[in-house]
């Protein structure tokens, strides 16, 4: 899907391994890198396995990643949405309209996702594509604290 700003919207392969991690460097950046991501980073076909895409934003090079789980009942979730700093605009918006359709595609009737309040950026891209933010409690990522899904 040419996005006509530069980049395309391309499913992942092995051949991309290495820029998955470059791109969640950002993680480190915030404090936030945690075992499990290390552990979805390096199994990225855990998701794929399942259904699931891993959704990766090319222009020269890789500048920004999703990976969509299915979990079942018709739920999905958003993971590891990154971007890469310094990089041309639209791109976030770009991966998260392709993980939405992704996810309608699957046929799935509810997209969540989790976050951590310091990424502000992040958030807002969040609410403009309709999510809302709910009660978290069922944690599965320690140092996330905000939980948001909206029906598809």
């Amino acid at each position: 899907v040419d996005e006509g700003r530069g980049f395309t919207i391309i499913d992942y392969e092995d051949r991309y391994k290495q820029a998955l991690e470059d791109i969640s460097s950002w993680l480190l950046e915030y404090d936030l890198l945690e075992p499990v991501d290390l552990e979805m980073l390096a199994e990225p076909h855990r998701f794929l396995s399942g259904g699931g895409r891993v959704l990766l934003a090319l222009g020269e090079e890789i500048v920004g990643m999703v990976m969509l789980e299915l979990q079942g009942k018709g739920q999905c979730e958003l993971l590891k949405f990154g971007v890469k700093e310094a990089t041309g605009p639209g791109i976030g918006s770009g991966l998260m309209g392709a993980a939405l359709q992704a996810a309608r595609d699957a046929g799935q009737k509810k997209a969540v996702l989790t976050s951590n309040h310091q990424l502000r950026e992040a958030l807002r891209l969040y609410e403009r594509f309709g999510f809302k933010y709910v009660t978290y409690s069922d944690k599965w990522f320690q140092l996330s604290d905000i939980r948001m899904e909206r029906e598809l």
